[in-house]
C-alpha cells in the first residue's frame, strides 16, 4: 500500500518563528502531537508535544516568548510518497520514530503516523514489531 492512500493530508504547520506556545495551541486545537516546521514551502523541521516538554518546560524556557526554531527538530526524517507502507516501517523501527512527514518532489505533502499504518496493514505481526522497536530505550 502507498503512503498517499493512507497519510494524513489536512496538514497543520509552524512557523520556525512562532512561539512555543502558538504552537502548542495548534497542537491542542487540532488534535496532533507532531507539527511540521515549514519556511515558506520549505520543510525545517518539526515539533512534537514532547519537544516541547522536554526541550522547553522542564528548561524553564518561556513558551510565549521562546520560538520554536529553539526546541524543534531540524533536518528531520521524512518518507517519500511513493514508498511503500513496509519501507516506512523500517524507517520508524530504525529511528524510533512514530510520525513522519511525507514529501513529494522536495514538498511537504503529509504526514504518516504508526497508527495510520497499525489501521491499514494487514500485516499486524510487522505493525506490533515496529512499535515494540520504536518503544526501546535508545
Amino acid at each position: 500500500m502507498r503512503l498517499s492512500d493512507i497519510m494524513t493530508k489536512e496538514l497543520v504547520t509552524c512557523s520556525p518563528n512562532e512561539s512555543i506556545a502558538q504552537a502548542a495551541q495548534k497542537m491542542q486545537d487540532c488534535n496532533i502531537g507532531l507539527c511540521p516546521v515549514v519556511e515558506g514551502d520549505r520543510l525545517v523541521g518539526v515539533v512534537t508535544d514532547r519537544d516541547i516538554t522536554i526541550r522547553a518546560v522542564a528548561k524553564g524556557k518561556d513558551v510565549k516568548s521562546t520560538n520554536i526554531s529553539e526546541v524543534m527538530t531540524a533536518d528531520p526524517i521524512t518518507a517519500e510518497e511513493a514508498m511503500e507502507a513496509e519501507e516506512v516501517c523500517e524507517i520508524m523501527s530504525e529511528h524510533q520514530i512514530r510520525r513522519l512527514p511525507v514529501m513529494r518532489d522536495n514538498k511537504l505533502i503529509g504526514i504518516i503516523a504508526l497508527a495510520d499504518l497499525a489501521l491499514d496493514l494487514e500485516e499486524e505481526e510487522l505493525v506490533a514489531e515496529v512499535l515494540t522497536d520504536i518503544s526501546q530505550p535508545a
